[in-house]
This record gives structure tokens, sequence and C-alpha cells, in this order.
């Protein structure tokens, strides 16, 4: 069980990302009330909705779930955090969550134009969304030093998967902006980009986390006969789930049969989840 000491240790992280995701809900209101009565300052509704939608991702879900993995990990691995480990958690995870501020700024003023500074125009919005996404790579480095050698109990294996879908997502952000970059306009590619870094972020890493959590919470479940069964089923389906997310027009049926089985498997082991 986790303890007072270590849970207050992260409660920092999760406030500035609860106040974080304060600010990422008001400005999806902003964005919803700027298309009946217009937006003020000059903003573009394109511009906030890539605002909102980024700081939901990356500072809201990514810093309060590294915050409450970090917070468990010492009572899972049953071996407290050295200094030095615990200073680096800290710093990935204050460093995500000021990108995600300076990403946010970004996006809100800019989009995915470049920002003029003088005579020098920069991609100010997807250099501080790459900067950020490292930082989930630096996480994930901290998080193997942390684990390693633990036994692979339940909690462990989901956020192993998850962090997994993490990098696999990342893969889909980092192909969007390199498309945004160099004016690449290709329905598909767009589409399937999109929906890997949205799908595999949500579904994934987000989902994966968080179940990770109630099962930390729940060791008994994970001795339930259909814990393991659930796991892999989510771990299987998951890689093609955001195939579903494409629109029709542009797979051919094939293609989408393999993302309806992938979703048939991902809704088997979440509802084998729930009974667990």
């Amino acid at each position: 069980m986790m303890t007072d000491s270590n849970s207050s240790a992260w409660r920092w992280a999760w406030l500035c990302a609860l106040g974080l995701f304060v600010l990422a809900g008001s400005t999806g209101v902003l964005m919803r009330f700027g298309l009946l009565s217009g937006f003020p300052w000059g903003l573009q509704y394109t511009n906030v909705r890539h605002a909102h939608s980024h700081l939901m991702y990356f500072g809201w879900v990514t810093p309060a779930l590294m915050a409450l993995m970090a917070a468990w990990l010492p009572a899972l691995t049953g071996r407290p955090f050295s200094p030095t480990l615990q200073s680096r958690f800290r710093a990935i995870i204050g460093a995500v969550l000021l990108l995600a501020v300076g990403a946010y700024g970004a996006f809100l003023l800019y989009g995915y134009r470049p920002a003029q500074f003088g005579g020098v125009r920069l991609p100010l919005s997807t250099i501080l969304a790459s900067l950020n996404m490292l930082g989930w790579y630096a996480f994930i480095v901290v998080y193997r030093q942390a684990t390693k050698g633990a036994a692979r109990i339940s909690p462990l294996r989901l956020w192993d998967a998850a962090l997994g879908f993490l990098v696999l997502a990342s893969l889909g952000a980092w192909g969007v902006a390199v498309t945004a970059v160099f004016h690449i306009q290709d329905a598909l590619v767009s589409a399937i980009l999109t929906h890997l870094f949205l799908d595999l972020f949500a579904d994934g890493w987000f989902v994966l986390g968080v179940l990770g959590l109630a099962s930390a919470a729940n060791p008994a479940a994970s001795r339930h006969p259909w814990a393991a069964r659930s796991e892999s089923l989510l771990i299987m389906g998951l890689p093609v789930v955001f195939l579903l997310g494409i629109p029709v027009n542009l797979l051919p049926p094939f293609v989408r049969l393999i993302g309806s089985l992938g979703g048939l498997m991902v809704g088997l082991g979440l509802w084998g989840h729930i009974v667990v």
C-alpha cells in the first residue's frame, strides 16, 4: 500500500496537473462559445482547438498519470527511491508540466504556423510539443531504472504496456508535426497519423495506465482468473484499434475488418477488467 508520506511527496504534481486540466477545460468552453459569438483578441478556432487538445494530453493526463505511477512504484517494487531517482522523476514531471504550458501558449497564438521573431520564423508549437514528448521518453528511461529486476506483477505489466503504447502514439504525433511543417496533404496519411496518436494515447497509454493504478490499489484483483486473460486481450487488440477511427472510404474492407477484430478484443478485455 502506498504510504501517506510518499503520496504527499507528489501532491504538487497532481495539483499542477489538475490546474492545467481546469485551464484546458476552460479553453474548450471558449472554443465552443467562440463558434457562436466569435473569438476575442484575434484568436482563431483551429488554434484554440489545438491548444485545448494538446494541453489535455500533455499537461493533464500525462503528468498526472506519471506522478501517480511514481508515487506507487516504491511500494510495488519493494524498494524506496534513491535521492537521485527521486530527483530525476521530479525534474522530468516538472519539465513536462512547464513544456505543456509553453506549447499551450504557442498553439493558442500560432497553431502549427511558424512564429515570427524579428527576421526568424520558428515552428514554436512543434518545437515545444516535441520537447514535451522527449520528456515522455526520459520518464520511460527512469521508470525502467526504478523497476529493473522487480517482479512484473499486474500493475507493472500494465504500465510496461502503457508506456510502450505511449511510444507508439508518439510516432503518430511526430508524423503529424512533420506533415504540418512540410505541408504534406494526403487524407489517408493524415487520418492514419492522427488516429495512431489520439487513439493509442487514449486507449493505450491512458486506459492501461489507469488500469495499472486500479490493480495497484486492489492487489487481490490480480489473482482473479480473468485478470491475465483480460490484460492479454487488451494488449493484443490495441495496436490495430486505431483503424476504426479512419473514415471507411479511405480503407480497404479487410483492413477495416482487422481494426474491428482488434476493437472486439479490446472490448472483451475491458469487460473482463470490469468483472475483475
